[in-house]
């Protein structure tokens, strides 16, 4: 048999047979089945009268085994979910596709259909596909065409009624099935009845004579409930065990109308535990709503929420999310906790963004970032106390919002990576990992295109955690079948809609087309992730090269957006943003792979490859970075820590080239330093929004910056000390120049110290500062301008002025010390192994 039809046994016996001794000897003349005496006659006539014709026929393999019919329909099995085995079955008519319901005859046959059950008429035979076609079928001899017909004919006349004997058969299991006994025994039942099982409560029945290769059990069926209401049981949970007992539901429902109910043990009243759950929802907070700043200031920090962050992390529903806010200002209305506890998560994230209010600082903290942790304490203190059960959208919106809060903000940064994590958990709890158009719960379309972008926000948050801390991911362990948001506007579908519009293509910009083409590398970043955090890898310079490649595909896939096209009917539409962070998630994984190569460069050439790869995956991202910034948008790199790897890596890359070398790295290391400055720029932006609440970053950033100068020959070491020095102090000088309430005028000359002689400034005494600058304590600190880098302050309160005209080095004022800002030097400069300062 040649496997491309499934005849009778007698027919398939009949026409395999020479084809089995040509593929065995070679030669046909010399085969002699011993097995098949009954049609060894036949067979050799059927030889000699088509040797010529189907010479290729003795080349086929050895016939396969006869396939068992699948009882599931083509669609369901297409979908590869459960089947009830009917014509149409359930899950074709729920679905509104019954007449795409068919069933296979038998394998390799033409499939019943819907419109075909009524019909006996026997299926065409099927075509045969492939390279080499079967002469014989093109050229059949008299003989087989007067036996193939009525054979054809009869076999499926006959499987065909076995067909319908065996749907009606699993029919009546399934009716049995359901008079399950008071007592509890299992009895047995078909396939067919798992789905009504699942649906009545029951349990799912067990049949020995069913396998668990031939008996499709229903996918999904461990979450229950609706919306964003759900739970996820795993498939070894006590829940889903308890359900293995055959009428233990049934069993229990009538002792307690039997027996306990005459008892007066009433049930649970849940319409009206709903009803009290749902007004004390409502019910507004004295102490949320007391932190609400001004409407006018509330518009303008919502609207650079809306504008920036939700172009690329879809937590909220834009039309949603403003009818809500509108009716939230009404004063004939009460203003619930929850919203407001939204509110209150949404601005925290966009504070520091906003520079009118971010103009005063208190310490070494802006007003804004003390605000915004104010902010989050309270809505972190609200969202502990809420119910773990009882959780809705809202819910789960105001915790992504409040770890977006704290990123940007830098609050807990310790802290990032188990908080990411924590909102994985959460989102398996619910089954967010699981597709909603799969599971078996009742979930409209808006929540289910809630529950894809929310999952996408938690997922994207926890794999860029792992990265940044180099801990691993909870992700790399979970099957998650959840799709991809569709690349659609907010304002195409709401609560109310039946059905979601059909997704755009990728080239078509939309607000959520960064989540939509994320997906498409979350497996790669995972599995880099698993490999980088794991176990120190074994990895050949082969597999790194493989993984740049894979990345590299992933790049190029990418779609090239209009970048410059800014403009919307309500919002300002910022393709640069998603386009951005699509290509910098993917390229920051290209400099940890070659990392461990550098230094091996310099014993072997190959290396190279690792080294240029290395320090352009770095130049690239600073230079999107750059691009954003000169645009004045600030989301990136207030969300990510982009700037400061950048420069560690510029110049680590740098200081392993040889100082007289003329690569292609040293030859552009002017451009390099560049790029620090560029990135260091960006940081000192930061820090006068924010204030220093991360002061290891600019510090070593400094220090980097200083360290390469040396190494390129430009400053000498001291000289290179004083430049960072000076840098340092200087921002933070920035700083107090915008303190609540100001800073007082430092003591008069007549107090200080006596004057010390002028020296240079580079062979100085180290207790004497090296900035050769003019200080003028009269003016008061709150009046003093703001200055760019180039230049200094006016008002140092930290140096006195020089009584001798000649000298041009000021003292430094011993009354004069940062810990009147609450913080000390070892705060400010970071940590150090070596002790700290006296």
């Amino acid at each position: 048999m040649s496997g491309k039809f499934d005849l009778p046994r007698g027919l398939a016996n009949l026409r395999a047979a020479p084809y089995f001794r040509g593929f065995a000897s070679g030669t046909m003349a010399d085969s002699q089945p011993a097995s098949m005496p009954s049609v060894q006659e036949e067979d050799e006539h059927e030889h000699e009268r088509e040797h010529d014709n189907d010479h290729e026929e003795h080349h086929q393999g050895p016939a396969r085994k006869r396939q068992r019919v699948r009882l599931s329909c083509l669609e369901c099995r297409r979908r590869k979910l459960s089947c009830s085995r009917e014509l149409p079955c359930d899950r074709c008519i729920k679905s509104g596709t019954p007449e795409r319901c068919s069933y296979e005859s038998r394998p390799g046959a033409t499939a019943i259909t819907t419109g075909e059950k009524t019909s006996f008429a026997p299926p065409p035979p099927p075509a045969t596909f492939g390279p080499e076609v079967r002469r014989s079928s093109l050229n059949p001899s008299p003989a087989r065409r007067e036996v193939e017909p009525s054979l054809l004919r009869d076999a499926n006349r006959d499987h065909e009624r076995i067909r319908r004997l065996e749907l009606e058969v699993a029919q009546l299991k399934g009716t049995l099935s359901k008079q399950a006994s008071i007592d509890g025994s299992t009895i047995v039942a078909s396939p067919s009845t798992l789905k009504d099982s699942i649906k009545d409560g029951q349990s799912v029945p067990s049949n020995p004579s069913f396998t668990p290769q031939n008996v499709e059990v229903p996918e999904y069926q461990n979450l229950r409930g609706h919306d964003f209401k759900t739970k996820y049981f795993g498939p070894h949970n006590a829940w889903s065990s308890l359900q293995e007992l055959t009428g233990i539901f049934h069993f229990m429902r009538e002792t307690a109308e039997e027996w306990l109910k005459p008892l007066n043990i009433q049930k649970k009243d849940r319409r009206k535990r709903k009803e009290d759950r749902e007004k004390k929802f409502a019910e507004g907070d004295v102490v949320l709503e007391s932190l609400l700043p001004s409407k006018e200031e509330t518009d303008s920090l919502v609207a650079v929420y809306l504008d920036q962050f939700e172009q690329i992390h879809r937590i909220i529903h834009i039309p949603t999310f403003k009818a809500e806010y509108e009716a939230f200002w009404d004063p004939s209305k009460t203003k619930a906790a929850s919203f407001t506890a939204l509110l209150l998560s949404m601005i925290a994230v966009s504070c520091c963004l906003d520079m009118q209010t971010s103009s005063k600082f208190v310490g070494v903290k802006s007003s804004s970032i003390q605000m915004a942790e104010k902010w989050v304490r309270a809505c972190d203190e609200w969202y502990e106390r809420q119910s773990q059960k009882h959780r809705k959208l809202v819910h789960y919106q105001i915790a992504c919002l409040l770890y977006l809060a704290k990123r940007v903000n830098i609050i807990k940064k310790k802290r990032f990576w188990t908080t990411a994590g924590k909102l994985i958990r959460d989102g398996l709890t619910v089954g967010l990992h699981q597709d909603p158009d799969h599971v078996v719960a009742k979930i409209s379309p808006y929540m289910a295109e809630m529950r894809r972008r929310l999952w996408a926000t938690m997922v994207e948050f926890d794999v860029q955690a792992s990265f940044d801390q180099g801990l691993p991911t909870l992700l790399s362990s979970v099957h998650n079948d959840a799709e991809a948001p569709k690349n659609i506007e907010d304002d195409s579908f709401d609560e109310n809609s039946q059905d979601l519009p059909v997704s755009r293509p990728p080239n078509q910009y939309t607000s959520s087309s960064y989540q939509h083409l994320s997906r498409r590398s979350l497996a790669l970043r995972i599995e880099l992730n698993k490999l980088l955090t794991g176990p120190p890898p074994d990895l050949e310079w082969e597999q790194v090269l493989q993984y740049s490649d894979m990345i590299t595909h992933e790049i190029d896939q990418l779609p090239a957006w209009d970048l410059e096209n800014e403009k919307n009917s309500e919002f300002s539409q910022k393709p640069i943003l998603a386009h951005t962070l699509l290509h910098l998630q993917l390229r920051q994984y290209l400099i940890p792979l070659h990392q461990p190569y550098l230094k091996l460069r310099k014993f072997n050439s190959k290396y190279q490859t690792a080294e240029f790869m290395y320090y352009t995956a770095a130049r690239d991202i600073v230079l999107m970075h750059d691009r954003l910034y000169q645009k004045g948008i600030r989301t990136l790199y207030f969300l990510r820590e982009d700037t400061m790897n950048s420069v560690i890596n510029l110049c680590n890359v740098t200081l392993h080239q040889p100082k007289d070398s003329t690569n292609l790295i040293m030859t552009n290391s002017q451009e390099t330093l560049r790029l620090i400055e560029k990135c260091i720029t960006m940081k000192e932006d930061r820090v006068l929004r924010c204030g220093n609440n991360d002061p290891w970053g600019y510090s070593s950033m400094c220090a980097a910056y200083g360290l390469l100068e040396t190494h390129m020959g430009i400053k000498t070491s001291d000289a290179a000390k004083a430049s960072a020095a000076e840098r340092f102090i200087s921002l933070h000088y920035k700083l107090l120049a915008f303190q609540i309430p100001p800073y007082p005028n430092p003591p008069s000359a007549s107090q200080s110290t006596s004057p010390q002689t002028a020296q240079d400034p580079i062979s100085r005494a180290k207790s004497i500062t090296p900035f050769p600058m003019e200080a003028t304590p009269t003016i008061a600190m709150a009046n003093t301008p703001y200055q760019q880098r180039d230049g200094l302050p006016l008002t140092m309160p930290w140096l006195l002025p020089s009584t001798d005209s000649n000298n041009q080095i000021p003292v430094p004022n011993p009354d004069f010390n940062f810990e009147m800002l609450g913080s000390d030097l070892n705060d400010l400069w970071g940590d150090w192994g070596a002790g700290e300062f006296t």
